[in-house]
């Protein structure tokens, strides 16, 4: 190799050898955590309660936000809780747990709609300051999701009141925006796991109707106290690439999980969940972003010219 062509090497790997240690910042926010539930009757006033928190992504202390509603009626028959009355709770953590569920049996004929709805959010920001690209990729389980009828027909009478019918869903969404210097946006939906239960209008028959990205993971089963209802296995995703911040890119991502029951008629129950509400550590799900080290960006100025120089010295050679 003639000095000319070692020069212009050298200048290349210049171009690609990694930024300085000052340059490699990246900051990430707190995590911002929310908690919502409530619970309406035409019979009595609206009952909510919300709780927000923020805190240090799985820092030194652990923060929770827990919010819950007890609503009229008693529990859902048969399955175990904690709670003496009909309710909907939300709960999350600073270390990425969370977990929402709606639980009623309303025994006494009522007026439609008694309504359960437990919703929480966790979101966190990375701001990239470095000259290097930082990979992210994210872990996440989602439990085992229920929801579960009692006293509700396989199929509903003509002409009859919609109001008065039984209805719920599940829902986790991963959702994702990045903001690039110049100020455009790409924003995503990275994740949209869940189902809704529906009456199919014409033969009456209650359905599942997956989300997105459920596949073929829903089932339905069948209880020996005549209760029914549907599943989704649970879904598990380590070190999943999720995007690539580049320099002076801002990152945002924030993860939404709901649990919704309405029922409009005496003697039925309602429960859907995902995960535990009450016991994080032992039924939650869990969500968590890792960030990588900055990978060198190299400068466009340094390459073209190192190229340049390279084809000038192999030219002079030959």
């Amino acid at each position: 190799m003639n000095d000319h062509i070692r020069r212009a090497v050298l200048l290349l790997l210049a171009a690609w050898a990694p930024a300085s240690a000052s340059a490699a910042i990246v900051d990430e926010s707190d995590v911002d955590l929310t908690a919502f539930a409530s619970y309406s009757a035409q019979a009595s006033p609206t009952r909510s309660d919300f709780a927000a928190q923020s805190a240090p992504f799985r820092g030194s202390d652990l923060i929770e936000v827990e919010v819950l509603v007890r609503g009229d009626g008693i529990p859902f028959p048969n399955l175990p809780t904690t709670q003496t009355q009909a309710f909907a709770s939300s709960a999350g953590d600073n270390f990425g747990a969370f977990g929402v569920g709606v639980n009623g049996f309303f025994f006494p004929n009522s007026l439609p709609p008694n309504d359960l709805v437990a919703s929480g959010t966790f979101r966190e920001t990375i701001t990239n300051n470095s000259t290097g690209t930082v990979p992210v990729t994210v872990d996440f389980f989602v439990p085992a999701s229920t929801i579960r009828f009692f006293g509700v027909g396989n199929s509903f009478p003509s002409g009859a009141d919609p109001a008065r019918d039984a209805t719920a869903s599940l829902e986790v969404k991963m959702l994702t925006k990045l903001t690039h210097p110049d100020g455009s946006i790409v924003e995503d939906v990275a994740l949209d796991y869940g189902m809704s239960v529906l009456r199919e209008p014409v033969s009456g028959v209650l359905f599942a109707f997956p989300l997105s990205d459920v596949g073929g993971s829903l089932s339905r089963f069948d209880e020996p106290d005549g209760s029914f209802g549907f599943q989704l296995t649970s879904l598990l995703l380590n070190d999943s690439p999720l995007v690539r911040v580049g320099p002076g890119d801002v990152f945002e991502l924030k993860y939404e999980y709901s649990a919704k029951a309405s029922t409009g008629f005496g003697e039925t129950g309602v429960f859907a969940a995902i995960g535990d509400p009450f016991d994080l550590t032992v039924g939650g799900g869990h969500l968590a972003l890792q960030v990588g080290e900055p990978v060198p960006e190299p400068s466009l100025a340094l390459v073209l010219a190192s190229g340049a120089l390279a084809a000038w010295a192999l030219r002079r050679r030959y």
